[in-house]
């Protein structure tokens, strides 16, 4: 579950749903580009499990590198895509690349053929290693012209990091800000970051830009979001939100899972020995992160905690909810 602050005109973080903060998903024929640092995947995702519980057909793609879905959920051809959409699924395209735990952008036939058959497309265009945030390279981001929408992530979890440490492709940004690698993040650094024509204004050619703060931890960053929220806003940027994702999904009783409709998002099921069989896909489900929790009955199963896992190599359970 992903949960969504916006600044209200009181001048405090009020919580809000989906469609609130993103009017655009209520529409249709929307090319959205989700680019940035940590938390696009998490967002792409609850949005198209947002849209496909309210009768959308989603596209899911990029145009750069994405973890490859089981075999199951990965299509490959239109009848594929239609077929999905028939049966109230968001339909997954892309190409085989080098790394085979990934795809990249899918064929331009396929991907224009599927854009028109869909409702919504999204389309992660942006990739920072994991990492909070990013200042972009020169080919970066990825942004197709057919994208008409653009929203920029950028967590949370950057501030008081050093530069060098926190942040991908930190040498364009020190360059950006005029600091070194050993300078600790600020609020004025990730605004910089977010509002800068080198920053995730790059290319953006007139689309409307939303900006994302992810990874909202309220007792610790409300102070620091609320000043971000407002020292963007200075700088033009209207559509300013706050993130978290939460795994507890009964609380909202909420199923935003993109694959949802008559069938749950397959969850990955721990073996007694503690590993999981196909390794591929469970990277992809630490990118899907939030939406395998609970199965559409919403009945507890053997989960794993999709961050810690790859980056220790441990695979632990998660409790039930109670």
């Amino acid at each position: 579950m992903l949960r969504i602050w916006q600044k209200t005109e009181k001048q405090k973080l009020e919580p809000v749903g989906m469609g609130t903060a993103f009017p655009f998903l209520k529409e249709k024929n929307y090319v959205v580009s989700i680019i940035g640092g940590g938390g696009k995947t998490t967002l792409l995702y609850e949005m198209a499990g947002f849209c496909v519980k309210n009768d959308q057909k989603v596209l899911v793609t990029t145009s750069t590198h994405i973890y490859r879905p089981p075999k199951e959920w990965h299509d490959q051809s239109l009848e594929a895509v239609e077929r999905k959409f028939r049966t109230g699924r968001a339909a997954i395209i892309g190409s085989a690349c080098r790394d085979t735990e990934k795809l990249s952008m899918p064929e331009t036939e396929l991907f224009e053929a599927a854009r028109k058959k869909a409702d919504l497309t999204l389309i992660e265009a942006d990739g920072a290693r994991h990492l909070p945030c990013k200042a972009p390279a020169e080919h970066e981001p990825a942004l197709l012209s057919s994208s008409d929408l653009v929203i920029g992530v950028t967590g949370l979890s950057a501030l008081g990091q050093p530069l060098g440490k926190g942040c991908f492709r930190a040498e364009r940004a020190a360059e950006l800000l005029g600091c070194t690698m050993e300078h600790h993040i600020t609020e004025e650094d990730l605004a910089r970051l977010i509002a800068s024509e080198q920053g995730q204004q790059k290319d953006l050619k007139g689309r409307t830009f939303y900006a994302v703060l992810h990874q909202y931890e309220e007792k610790e960053h409300r102070a620091a979001a609320e000043k971000l929220v407002e020292l963007l806003r200075r700088q033009g940027i209207e559509h300013v939100l706050v993130t978290c994702a939460t795994g507890n999904r009964r609380q909202s009783g909420e199923n935003t899972n993109p694959g949802m409709g008559e069938q749950s998002f397959p969850c990955v099921k721990r073996k007694k020995s503690g590993n999981p069989e196909n390794k591929t896909e469970i990277e992809w489900r630490r990118q899907m992160a939030e939406f395998t929790h609970f199965k559409k009955d919403g009945s507890a199963s053997w989960l794993m905690s999709m961050r810690s896992r790859t980056r220790t190599g441990q695979h632990r359970r998660r409790e039930p909810y109670r």
